[in-house]
């Protein structure tokens, strides 16, 4: 006889769509730090970063901001519990 497995999903709660949100935000701020020291060109803020202090601040800021968010999602994912789906949904 044949097993079914059940797909397993986490559920996705606001928490995590917050957290989301923080690591896109990070993503950008880390884009805009190397986009001016690769080629010194505003990404999306026209004159910002101004110098290169700014570009390696927003950098680390925006690697910073991406790594904690990703944290935290996968904190927030590990401590839910998972809910199983039915085949067909």
């Amino acid at each position: 006889m044949p097993q079914t497995r059940q797909s397993l999903r986490p559920q996705l709660t606001l928490s995590i769509m917050l957290f989301a949100v923080l690591d896109v935000v990070g993503m950008v701020c880390f884009a805009t730090g190397v986009m001016w020291l690769v080629r010194r060109q505003s990404l999306f803020i026209p004159n910002f970063p101004t110098h290169w202090a700014e570009a390696i601040g927003i950098l680390v800021a925006g690697l910073l901001l991406m790594l904690w968010a990703a944290g935290r999602i996968l904190r927030e994912m590990i401590s839910r519990p998972v809910n199983p789906v039915s085949k067909g949904r």
